[in-house]
């Protein structure tokens, strides 16, 4: 009889081994996925560009509709949101958006976390709010190495990538910028450079901004109406008046 009750046990106790055994290989095929690199060639740059504030200064000066390369926005990207290892515990130091006419753009990066490095991909798709120029964008089909994880998952991560960012929100699985900057004149609410349009191409995105022309001449009205300005101006006019009277008196 107790033979009879041993072979129970045995088969139970064989099952757990199986499993257990089936489960550290599971686990192990996912950690070898995980730190598998084949896109090094995707999230490097072969080639930069210092022209983004200057294509942007342009396109903006009456509003109208420009074009921003994909070079200038992924050297904008990696000079401004990238940080080395060693700064933080967390962060990613290489990235580069592959964009395509009609959006599901694609989305490259080397990310580390603490003694970690690995390669991650998603694709990636913007939406711009125009009153309030906040840039979103939304990973979605997200792979960890070679190995794709759920939104579920990836919304864990984001948090503890992007933990030390100044500028960059996490919600979920979408990331936010805010796509505008105040220059502060005194007297005057400043002058407000601020992302109204952006469009993918499959060379970068089309974009538009406000009419900077019409902020400086709005900021300049502020502060010429302002005490001070009627002040400054008295001053000037006081001393043109003075030059014209010793021309004439000469």
């Amino acid at each position: 009889m107790a033979i009879k009750h041993r072979k129970p046990v045995r088969i139970i106790l064989s099952l757990i081994a199986i499993l257990l055994i089936v489960a550290a290989a599971f686990c192990g095929i996912c950690v070898y996925l995980v730190f598998q690199d084949n896109i090094q060639n995707q999230y490097m740059l072969t080639e930069t560009s210092d022209t983004f504030m200057s294509t942007l200064l342009k396109g903006a000066v009456f509003g109208k509709q420009f074009e921003m390369s994909e070079t200038e926005i992924n050297s904008y990207i990696n000079e401004k949101y990238c940080t080395e290892k060693g700064e933080h515990e967390a962060g990613v130091d290489h990235v580069r958006i592959d964009f395509h006419e009609g959006g599901s753009d694609d989305i490259y990066a080397h990310i580390y976390y603490k003694n970690y490095e690995i390669a991650v991909h998603s694709k990636i798709l913007f939406s711009l709010d125009e009153q309030t120029s906040i840039l979103s964008a939304k990973l979605y089909d997200a792979y960890i190495g070679e190995l794709r994880i759920s939104e579920n998952i990836l919304s864990c991560i984001l948090p503890k990538i992007f933990e030390n960012s100044e500028h960059i929100t996490v919600n979920g699985t979408t990331l936010s910028v805010t796509a505008s900057y105040t220059y502060d004149i005194k007297n005057t609410d400043g002058i407000t450079l601020s992302l109204k349009h952006t469009q993918s191409t499959e060379d970068g995105i089309i974009c538009r901004t406000n009419n900077l022309t019409g902020e400086a001449l709005k900021a300049a009205i502020e502060y010429l109406t302002s005490e001070e300005g009627k002040e400054t101006v008295s001053e000037i006019w006081g001393g043109i008046k003075d030059k014209v009277g010793s021309m004439f008196n000469a």
